[in-house]
């Protein structure tokens, strides 16, 4: 045997017997514990303990509205309107709740029209419990996925990133982003495919638009054909939004003007408007401009400042995996928090970001370490604010933006270095 192929082998062994090893002390299952637990009290608020469940998540931080999976009704709504023959994006709609005689306002449809399929697939008024269930365990083993084989420390940090307030408020609304979550991983998981990982994002864009930026991720791994399938899926992706360009402006515009649960470039200016120290008008239109101005420039500062060579770096540290993991996350986030006002619960994607932060943080190279760990801080603090903060006082309010911005900006700049890896390690 040559000398080559007893090193290929020696290396093999080494991996099979670290994957083992890690495997063999999995901590998982106390992630499971703490998800079931919080299960619990969302489910049974659902099934007629609304009153009580809803206290009990208000009281940990999340902002429960009266009635659970309130998103999940909206888009019933939307589906039994449709089959009636109506168009939800121009008809207003009420989203009805057992035992109630009186009705909800709903959105006009803010989401693709894609969305309709789910109607064809049973989603009604009267299949919305059902429906959240399955959205709950979609998105469960897609966080089982994701967080792969734990210490009991790595455990204890994804259990709570995954606890936190504002991941617990996406079960509690049951929004669609849970699928879209689901999806993003199960991209992850296919990889060194192309052309299953960019049909995956794809399909998660039609459903809703952001998670195209999903496939800077393939592009940035991918070479010759691999690029054509992305820019082909890219493609696809534009000539369905010629297809709607008529509903774009609803879509675009649904959250405008959202302060409370919500982050973005302008919810700061929402903020001081809708406490009176900014009143509507030129000021207002001067601040939100300027906002915008400082936070692209903030990411695109903070991604090239990432984006050089600061010392020696450890080639064996950042996995290809935690890699790809975090561009198919950080696209998102970034253009989204640039885009305008997003819910709290789109923090979630911030999990994506994870596995590279935390071998981040075990670098020699002390800005990377630094950085990742602040990084770490910062998005635990910011889900966690409702939790020790009255979102109602306009300075703790203002002090949780401050937060999401220092987060984006440290995200911008891990990007940078996780980038610059990727191009001396190729």
């Amino acid at each position: 045997m040559e000398e080559r192929e007893v090193i290929f082998w020696k290396e093999e062994i080494k991996v099979i017997s670290t994957r083992y090893e890690i495997c063999s002390n999995d901590w998982r299952w106390l992630i499971g514990v703490l998800i079931l637990s919080y299960t619990f009290l969302i489910c049974g608020a659902s099934i007629g303990l609304e009153i009580s469940g809803r206290q009990v998540l208000q009281g940990l931080g999340v902002a429960a509205l009266d009635h659970p999976l309130m998103d999940l009704r909206g888009v019933a709504a939307w589906c039994d309107a449709w089959e009636k023959g109506n168009n939800p994006a121009v008809v207003e709609t009420t989203i009805t709740i057992a035992g109630e005689s009186k009705g909800y306002p709903n959105f006009l449809m803010n989401y693709s029209p894609v969305v309709f399929m789910f109607g064809k697939l049973g989603l009604s008024t009267n299949s919305v419990f059902i429906w959240g269930i399955a959205l709950f365990l979609i998105y469960a083993i897609a966080l089982w996925a994701l967080c792969g084989p734990c210490t009991s420390q790595q455990a204890f940090l994804w259990a709570l990133l995954i606890c936190s307030p504002a991941s617990v408020l996406l079960v509690e609304r049951g929004n669609l982003d849970m699928l879209i979550f689901a999806l993003l991983v199960s991209a992850l998981m296919l990889r060194k495919n192309a052309v299953f990982e960019s049909g995956i994002i794809l399909t998660a864009s039609l459903l809703k638009f952001y998670p195209i930026l999903a496939l800077v991720a393939p592009w940035l791994k991918q070479r010759g054909k691999g690029h054509l399938i992305v820019y082909m899926a890219a493609l696809i992706f534009t000539l369905f939004l010629v297809m709607i360009r008529s509903r774009l402006a609803t879509i675009s515009g649904s959250l405008e003007g959202q302060s409370h649960s919500a982050f973005g470039y302008s919810v700061m200016a929402d903020l001081l408007s809708h406490s009176g120290v900014l009143t509507k008008g030129q000021g207002f239109h001067l601040v939100i401009t300027g906002s915008r101005i400082i936070a692209f420039l903030g990411i695109l500062a903070s991604l090239l400042l990432g984006f050089r060579a600061w010392g020696t770096i450890d080639r064996s540290l950042l996995s290809e995996r935690a890699s790809h993991a975090f561009f198919l996350g950080v696209p998102l986030l970034l253009v989204l928090f640039v885009q305008g006002v997003q819910m709290d619960y789109k923090w979630v994607f911030f999990l994506l970001m994870v596995p590279a932060s935390m071998e981040l943080a075990r670098s020699q190279l002390s800005v990377e370490a630094l950085s990742a760990k602040m990084w770490f801080y910062t998005i635990s603090a910011y889900s966690y604010w409702t939790f020790f903060s009255d979102e109602g006082s306009l300075r703790n309010a203002l002090l949780k933006q401050l937060l999401m911005w220092v987060a984006v900006f440290l995200s911008a700049f891990l990007a940078g270095r996780v980038w610059y890896r990727r191009g001396i390690l190729t």
